[in-house]
């Protein structure tokens, strides 16, 4: 079988087209899109969809209660990242059709907002290094379908890094995926993770040198019980851990993104959560004790656009759900 074909068919398994196609088939109107966690673990960010409007809110994690970031009145604002030190947010900006999308950075409490990246080129994903000097961003060089049957959406993935000013771009993967996830940094910013994978290649958990881009220095496919497909295995959402340890989400043929955590040296895997059934967007704070993801609900075998937020406590794995109040 084409591997391109065998990609929908392990796609439709685990339910990540199912939610693509009914989000496609009707208009979003509420939606959590994205999630980042301060350093200290306290605060998130994430993107809310309400309507045509893409907004920045930061929830802190005690009440749940969500504060507009930016006064932004149109548009979309995506992926938000805290810096390391906490005092600032990056993300990306989509002003509308016939624009690119462009990196921001404000200040934590969505003050002295300036655009960082040109407008000849759309960024995404934008990453604070440990140091706050750096950014590593991603590039998409095509937006479209390989299949009549997808929906459309961004491929010829390419990452990069500059100076936090946006001076000194420099190309860190060459590779141009198919398909990627968010990557994450590690505590010395000098690698980074993310699944990745090609038109005729299968998922893999791939580790970069920020400092001397170049082939990855790993490339992992760790295989998780009951998985869906052990030639074809889906994962996301990978996260350094300060110890070097690799915290991911992986799916299972239950259709549940759990949660497990991998030595990349010895590939030894530990399980953390149970029966997530579909969940997105792990995060994890810089001391690697709090873990945040969403978890969505279902109605008639289909992913809704309604879910909860999860905390996790790394080492004791015990979930809290955070009621999220004031999202407009």
């Amino acid at each position: 079988m084409h591997r391109a074909l065998a990609k929908l068919i392990t796609a439709a398994l685990a339910f990540s087209f199912l939610l693509l196609s009914s989000a496609a088939a009707r208009k979003l109107h509420h939606r959590v899109e994205a999630l980042a966690i301060s350093p200290d673990g306290k605060v998130i960010a994430l993107s809310y969809l309400s309507g045509d409007t893409t907004f920045i809110y930061t929830v802190a994690l005690d009440t749940g209660n969500a504060v507009r970031l930016t006064s932004a009145n149109a548009g979309k604002e995506l992926s938000p990242a805290f810096s390391p030190d906490g005092k600032r947010v990056a993300y990306a900006y989509f002003a509308g059709k016939g624009t690119n999308s462009r990196i921001i950075i404000v200040n934590a409490d969505g003050s002295e907002p300036h655009s960082w990246s040109t407008p000849e080129a759309s960024d995404f994903g934008p990453l604070f290094s440990s140091d706050n000097k750096t950014i590593v961003f991603s590039r998409s060089g095509f937006f479209g379908s390989y299949s009549p049957i997808a929906q459309p959406h961004s491929h010829d993935w390419s990452f990069y890094a500059a100076n936090l000013d946006g001076t000194n771009v420099r190309q860190i993967t060459n590779e141009s995926f198919y398909n990627v996830s968010a990557p994450s940094l590690s505590p010395d910013g000098k690698k980074m993770v993310m699944m990745a994978e090609g038109l005729e290649t299968s998922q893999h958990l791939k580790i970069y040198s920020i400092t001397d881009p170049g082939q990855a220095l790993q490339s992992l496919q760790p295989h998780v019980p009951n998985e869906v497909s052990h030639k074809d295995p889906i994962f996301s959402c990978p996260n350094f851990l300060p110890d070097g340890n690799i915290l991911f989400m992986a799916a299972d043929r239950a259709v549940s993104y759990d949660v497990y955590r991998l030595n990349p040296d010895s590939g030894a895997i530990e399980k953390l959560t149970n029966r997530n059934r579909y969940a997105t967007d792990l995060k994890v704070s810089l001391d690697g004790k709090t873990a945040v993801f969403l978890k969505w609900e279902w109605k008639w075998q289909d992913v809704t656009d309604d879910s909860v937020l999860y905390v996790l406590d790394v080492e004791s794995h015990r979930l809290t759900p955070i009621v999220i109040t004031g999202l407009k």
